[in-house]
């Protein structure tokens, strides 16, 4: 689909392919991550860190591509985008039961602000050329 296609396309539905591609991007995370892990001497031990990383990851991501696929008010797409994803990280968190609610706090914040720094970076506009 061209990019002039996703730009004329209302805010809901750019969010919602945003979401879509990011869960989608997450899961191909996670199955190279579980690739890496396997491939370790002991593929449970740092399972949590990976986990962390592909969130992190994950939500740049989300950030980015919400910004980057808007035509106008590009960040605040990105970040309308990213909340959304939180919000089912979140959700998915409170559903199978977390750790401990400090912890998951801070990963929220952390996964908060790395989407807005995602989103910072994806509405950057392109340096233009002048033409001589």
């Amino acid at each position: 689909m061209p990019k002039n296609t996703l730009e004329k396309m209302s805010l809901p539905i750019r969010t919602a392919i945003t979401v879509g591609a990011s869960l989608l991007f997450a899961f191909i995370i996670c199955i190279i991550i579980s690739a890496v892990a396997f491939l370790s001497d002991d593929p449970t031990k740092n399972l949590t860190l990976y986990g962390e990383i592909a969130f992190c990851i994950t939500m740049l991501f989300c950030g980015f591509l919400g910004a980057r696929i808007a035509s106008d008010k590009r960040f605040a797409s990105g970040v309308i985008a990213s909340g959304i994803m939180l919000l089912i990280v979140i959700t998915a968190s409170i559903v199978f039961g977390g750790e401990s609610f400090v912890k998951e706090l801070i990963l929220a914040l952390l996964g908060a602000f790395i989407a807005s720094v995602g989103a910072a970076i994806g509405s950057r506009e392109k340096k233009r050329r002048r033409k001589r």
